[in-house]
């Protein structure tokens, strides 16, 4: 037998294809080993809302053990949890309930985290534990038990699938290893495997909703909505001639004054209504190539001037947005345990940002979410979000993180200049380089003040640039003409021509190698999904002889053989090459400042764990380049001090030419 249960109850249980032992043969047995797998069996999916496990299993590939949480305390294996290897499958899902009963591992190994690494890009790949141990084990693993184990309990069934759960653990962690070491991942992979130990503990902390102040803002949110929509709803009523199906005239007895037939917030309405009035809705998808209809706001906005209506509706979605994400639904994501809200991250995307948010699924258990990463940046809403009684939050973020982190991958000339001198404001700097004609006479420092519209120019030349974006991208962004995009994207790369050379060999490597590596300190990557299909398309375009004579000849005759294969061919080809020469300038700079943030965390959560203050000082929440802290008001300056430490180290190990600043506040509610 290699599964072992230990209960003190064995009399209500029947030991087929398992064993009984006790908790000190269990530990006896863990204290040989260098490395332990650890997995939970849990009555919920969520700790905040019930934090009672079924089962704890520990083991290796030899021995498994299977502890009955309801009989033996936890606590017996904490400091065996806290002292050796831990290896487990999803550690954010079992590190929150382990939180919970004051257990804090501090070296582990994630099993699907290193997975997520590896296949970073490719959507097809399986990271599930079944899938991994046929992958890497060549074993079956029943998983058919899963959706009966809030049912059955410990169950002779759920006892052998609970050990199977850490059995190939330490198998699988040998061979991505070796998978990572090939590929040059292994920093990455160690990197993420510490920061989910944060991650875990910023959930696990949650944040301080303000209930009051939240609902005050809700009903004034609903209230500039109904505005916007009443104003929406007499343009049509102004212009009968032109929407009579749109207005219905019969009354009700509560109200005797006429309604539309409209739902503003439906698309699918509000696309026949804008064509009506002469707004062009067509736009190129990205990924297919094909021409589709869409009322977003980068399609309406560039067409202000048609319409008067058009910066009206664009009020309107905008506002429909805040009330229907950030309304009264909020109060529903307070636990009543915590009295706090819990979020969701995941913490390896395809660009190395985290996102936030999750799904309600009512078949897996899970409760909606909300995104923490989004919430919007003004101060009304922000300020929503408060320290407990008796504390204070510190909050601090990076200064310019992404141009800094572009500054030392690019090392242009103008930019370095720019931080060695401490020229102050980016956007008015890069506005004195793209108009130096237009601003010739007038200071950096009066630039915003001056000519606001030239610095916001530059401010979108420089975030759409890049991220990729072309002289259209300008334009569309700022509603301008064409001519004028273009204008200003040249302008760009001659104010700052060592980006056009950096560009060019990002997306070179990326076309080449097939992936788009992010930076040289952890070696993350992102591959390409289909870069073999990709590289033979472009072998049929540009290495065999006569395609592009063919390709000619068949659109002159517009054949069926142009229409349905050349020119779709074509457009798939150049379609894929421009989303991965954009990925290749976009991940690099959203990737390593996902890393540097990253870091600052693992090095405060280091040092709270150092000074015992874990579980004392709380992580309430990380967005991009900010971490918030939560503490006792008398330790708020040396910890915001600390904090800033954290930030600045964390930046000098990924930016070696430009130094990265961090600035904390220390502050009763969420700044911006």
């Amino acid at each position: 037998m290699s599964t072992y249960l230990i209960t003190n109850q064995q009399s209500l249980f029947t030991p087929v294809g398992y064993s009984f032992s006790t908790v000190e043969k269990c530990l006896e047995y863990l204290e040989t080993l260098d490395e332990v797998g650890v997995d939970t069996e849990t009555k919920r999916f969520d700790p905040s809302v019930d934090t009672d496990l079924l089962s704890l299993q520990l083991g290796d590939d030899k021995k498994q053990f299977v502890i009955d949480c309801s009989t033996v305390s936890i606590q017996l294996f904490k400091d065996i949890m806290e002292r050796k290897l831990v290896i487990f499958q999803n550690a954010k899902f079992d590190l929150k309930f382990l939180y919970f009963f004051g257990i804090v591992p501090s070296k582990i190994y994630d099993t699907f985290l290193a997975e997520r690494i590896l296949t970073t890009g490719i959507p097809t790949a399986r990271k599930g534990l079944d899938a991994l141990v046929w992958n890497y084990c060549k074993q079956h693993m029943d998983k058919s038990v899963r959706g009966s184990i809030h049912r059955e309990g410990l169950s002779t069934r759920v006892i052998k699938y609970a050990g199977d759960d850490v059995k190939y653990l330490s198998e699988i962690k040998r061979k991505q290893l070796e998978k990572a070491q090939e590929l040059d991942l292994l920093k990455s992979i160690s990197l993420d495997n510490e920061y989910v130990r944060v991650l875990a503990y910023i959930e696990h902390c949650g944040v301080k909703l303000d209930k009051d102040k939240w609902n005050k803002k809700c009903l004034e949110d609903k209230k500039y909505l109904k505005e916007k929509e009443d104003k929406l709803d007499k343009f049509i009523f102004d212009n009968p001639e032109l929407f009579p199906h749109l207005i219905d005239n019969q009354m009700d007895l509560f109200d005797d004054k006429p309604k539309t037939r409209i739902n503003w917030n439906s698309s699918k309405q509000v696309i026949p209504f804008m064509q009506k009035i002469g707004i062009d809705t067509k736009i190129k998808d990205k990924q297919s190539g094909l021409m589709k209809d869409s009322i977003d706001k980068g399609v309406l906005l560039p067409q202000k001037k048609k319409h008067s209506i058009i910066p009206l509706y664009i009020e309107y979605s905008e506002a429909y947005k805040l009330v229907s994400t950030y309304g009264d639904n909020w109060f529903d994501y307070i636990n009543p345990r915590t009295k706090r809200i819990h979020t969701n991250y995941t913490q390896i995307m395809n660009t190395g940002r985290l996102s936030s948010g999750q799904k309600a699924n009512k078949k897996r258990g899970l409760h909606q979410k909300p995104n923490m990463q989004n919430v919007p940046a003004d101060n009304r809403t922000r300020s929503c979000f408060i320290a407990e009684e008796g504390n204070t939050l510190i909050v601090a973020d990076y200064s310019g993180q992404e141009q800094v982190v572009l500054a030392n991958k690019s090392l242009e000339p103008n930019l370095l200049e720019f931080y060695a001198k401490g020229l102050g404001d980016m956007h008015s700097f890069n506005a004195k380089k793209i108009f130096s004609t237009e601003l010739a006479n007038v200071k950096l420092n009066d630039v915003k003040k001056a000519r606001p519209d030239l610095r916001q120019m530059a401010k979108a030349a420089g975030f759409a640039i890049n991220y990729g974006g072309v002289g259209m991208t300008i334009a569309k962004n700022l509603s301008l003409p064409l001519e004028t995009g273009e204008m200003v994207y040249k302008a760009y790369f001659e104010a700052f021509p060592g980006l056009d050379s950096y560009f060019k060999q990002q997306k070179t490597k990326a076309l080449k190698n097939g992936y788009i590596e992010f930076n040289d300190v952890s070696k993350r990557k992102c591959f390409v999904y289909g870069f073999e299909d990709f590289k033979t398309l472009h072998k049929e375009l540009y290495e065999d002889k006569g395609f592009w004579t063919t390709y000619k000849q068949e659109k002159t005759k517009n054949s069926n053989y142009f229409n349905n294969i050349l020119k779709p061919k074509v457009r798939e080809y150049f379609v894929k090459k421009g989303g991965i020469e954009r990925d290749s300038l976009n991940y690099p700079i959203q990737g390593t400042s996902a890393d540097i943030t990253k870091l600052a965390g693992i090095y405060m959560f280091r040092y709270l764990e150092e000074h015992n203050l874990v579980f004392k000082v709380l992580m309430p929440n990380v967005v991009h380049d900010e971490i918030h802290l939560e503490c006792k008001k008398e330790q708020a300056k040396e910890l915001s001090l600390i904090l800033k430490k954290c930030m600045e180290d964390a930046g000098d190990v990924f930016c070696k030419t430009v130094p990265l600043k961090a600035e904390p506040c220390i502050t009763p509610y969420w700044t911006h």
